[in-house]
């Protein structure tokens, strides 16, 4: 499995954590979540939705799936037992189980805004896998079921100062790769301007028309 956040790891709360309410975030989810309580966390990361989510409502049954090592350790540190994770790809979910909401807040796919246009980013580059995720996700809800997909700004340069004098940069630009279009972001981090880390991570832009076919 391809994961682009292996170098993200150590610094990923603090830079999500700095423009970013998640008990807000949870709190809209929430609303739309509705009365049903077993819910599928497609990308979870290190956790913060959740938690957040079961603050709210603590009777919550939650799965969280990611393709990170490092993001699932943090996540089983912040969780403990009251979340079952998996380390799966969308893409290849199969985990005998079914839920009433899947959602996806960034973790494998977002709503962004570009130049007037709504597309969806999607951390699977494939757009075979694509609908292949968006099958597999169907095939674990509950009849009835819903998925959501959260909506994004679209990605821009960023500068912020965190703990420790270490400063996080976003360098966001958009390319053209074999006729399809990408969002390429690079995360730097520097302390007293000595780079200690990089990464860049890669997501595919489709139409919403496109991805309205594929669902």
């Amino acid at each position: 499995m391809n994961d682009q956040y292996q170098e993200l790891a150590k610094f990923y709360d603090k830079f999500v954590q700095q423009n970013r309410n998640y008990y807000e975030i949870a709190t809209e989810l929430a609303q739309i979540i509705g009365e049903v309580r077993n819910l599928l966390d497609i990308g979870i990361g290190t956790g913060l939705i959740v938690e957040n989510l079961l603050q709210i409502e603590p009777a919550y049954k939650i799965t969280g799936i990611d393709t990170s090592e490092p993001l699932l350790e943090e996540a089983q540190k912040r969780l403990g037992q009251k979340v079952d994770l998996y380390c799966q790809s969308v893409s290849e979910l199969d985990i005998g189980k079914k839920f009433d909401v899947a959602y996806s807040r960034g973790g494998a796919w977002t709503f962004v805004n570009y130049e007037s246009e709504t597309m969806l980013a999607s951390h699977i580059f494939s757009s075979e896998d694509i609908q292949k995720s968006f099958n597999c996700v169907a095939k674990h809800l509950q009849p009835g079921g819903l998925l959501i997909i959260s909506c994004s700004n679209a990605y821009g340069d960023n500068l912020v100062e965190l703990d420790n004098d270490i400063v996080h940069k976003r360098i966001a630009t958009t390319e053209l790769i074999e006729n399809e279009r990408y969002a390429i972001l690079d995360y730097l981090f520097y302390q007293n301007e000595k780079l200690l880390t990089q990464q860049t991570l890669k997501l595919k832009l489709l139409s919403h028309q496109t991805c309205r076919m594929m669902l």
